[in-house]
């Protein structure tokens, strides 16, 4: 604890900066995280059911920027996850808009935990939105 106080003594910025990220972290949790669970169509994760089949977020040629979109949401989750605010929520969010090797998988897995389902249909529950339906998978 002392070595923590002493970086802060010494580097009065980093407290400033880290103070800034936290709020700033909380206040897009509060605002883009829910605006981007109620944006995606209650249907969404059905096509994770059958392993063939991706659902197809955006067009192709914002792909670059659906990707950054998805990283710096994976960014900010990993700070959220120290600083207060919906990390996981903010991780996973950033899982579903990125594209990449083994999304399907890593998608099946998050959306088969029961915190994970909860959290995205109460928020869609505050905005007036129709529940997320998941699908039912067999057990291996």
């Amino acid at each position: 604890m002392n070595q923590v106080i002493e970086m802060v003594v010494q580097h009065p910025s980093l407290l400033v900066w880290v103070t800034v990220v936290s709020v700033a972290g909380f206040v897009f949790g509060l605002l883009g995280v829910s605006r981007l669970v109620c944006w995606l169509p209650s249907n969404y994760f059905m096509g994770f059911e059958n392993p063939k089949t991706v659902p197809k977020l955006f067009r192709p040629q914002i792909q670059i920027a659906k990707n950054l979109a998805g990283a710096i949401l994976i960014c900010l989750g990993l700070v959220m996850l120290i600083v207060p605010g919906q990390g996981l929520l903010t991780l996973f969010l950033g899982l579903v808009v990125m594209d990449f090797p083994g999304k399907k998988k890593v998608i099946r897995f998050l959306i088969r935990l029961k915190t994970i389902q909860t959290s995205l249909n109460w928020i869609r529950r505050k905005k007036g939105r129709r529940p997320f339906v998941f699908p039912i998978f067999k057990s291996r």
